[in-house]
């Protein structure tokens, strides 16, 4: 362990803590960004462990999971590309009706919010799609100022080799369960010449078929990829605009994700006791 790295607490889940919350002088807003792989969910899901450790009541709001629009947005990931601006105003419907549903009544609650993705992931996206960028903005007026966005910062050359690596494990999952369901067909045919019926003979189809259908992305290769890296780099330009412009906290994401957690934790803490003060 690196001398400037210390241990991270042990975490539990919700469930395992005293229902004596602690309260906050008022609610807080956190906001996580970044550009494509930088661990912002990784980031999220483990402050939500550790200050739901502490006994604090904690809501979480992900980037396109809104009911009533997330399998229309996941449904166009994986189809033919959209016109940019058909992709901003889903992506503006997902915000909004997370803000009514989820955001705001957490936040009259008194919890701390903390948001995988925030407005700044439109305004970086649609305005790399070539839209423009008060009209973007414009269409967000009706958000909730964050109190703090963390911006986890990678480069897009850092964003693609980490987009490889996804690849690699998904091909190497796939062929793995290919590989186990020819075995389990061989089995099959070999029961069928001996007079026998296997009735677990589509279990394996039906897992390859969850397989497929639960990649958050499709594979890229060639062109593709390469227009993958040209978007990442606009993507990653207007987030550097706005880290002046809207002061993002920025954290360094090609560190180790305990020296990150590490970082976000510290900063976060000054936060609810600067809240409290």
């Amino acid at each position: 362990m690196a001398e400037n790295q210390f241990q991270l607490p042990h975490t539990h889940t919700g469930a395992n803590v005293s229902t004596s919350a602690l309260r906050l002088e008022r609610p807080l807003l956190i906001a996580l960004e970044g550009i494509d792989l930088s661990g912002r969910t990784t980031q999220v899901e483990l402050l939500r462990d550790w200050l739901t450790a502490q006994r604090y009541h904690v809501t979480t709001t992900a980037w396109r999971t809104s009911p009533l629009i997330s399998d229309v947005l996941a449904r166009a990931r994986l189809g033919p590309p959209l016109r940019p601006l058909t992709y901003s105003l889903l992506y503006c419907a997902d915000h909004i009706d997370r803000t009514q549903q989820i955001i705001k009544p957490a936040l009259q609650r008194g919890e701390i919010v903390l948001a995988d993705r925030y407005t700044y992931t439109a305004f970086a996206r649609d305005t790399a799609r070539g839209l423009d960028a008060a009209w973007v903005r414009d269409l967000y007026r009706f958000s909730i100022p964050p109190d703090v966005v963390y911006y986890l910062h990678i480069s897009p050359e850092e964003a693609v080799k980490r987009r490889l690596a996804l690849q690699r494990q998904r091909l190497e999952k796939v062929e793995k369960s290919a590989g186990k369901d020819g075995g389990r067909r061989g089995e099959k045919g070999e029961g069928r010449r001996r007079g026998k019926v296997d009735n677990r003979s589509k279990e394996p189809e039906k897992k390859q078929a969850q397989i497929n259908t639960t990649m958050p992305a499709p594979i890229l290769t060639g062109e593709a990829l390469e227009s993958y890296r040209n978007f990442e780099i606009k993507m990653y330009s207007q987030y550097q605009n706005m880290q002046k412009e809207f002061e993002f906290s920025v954290i360094e994401g090609n560190q180790s994700i305990d020296q990150v957690q590490a970082m976000l934790r510290l900063a976060i803490t000054n936060l609810i006791l600067n809240t409290k003060a």
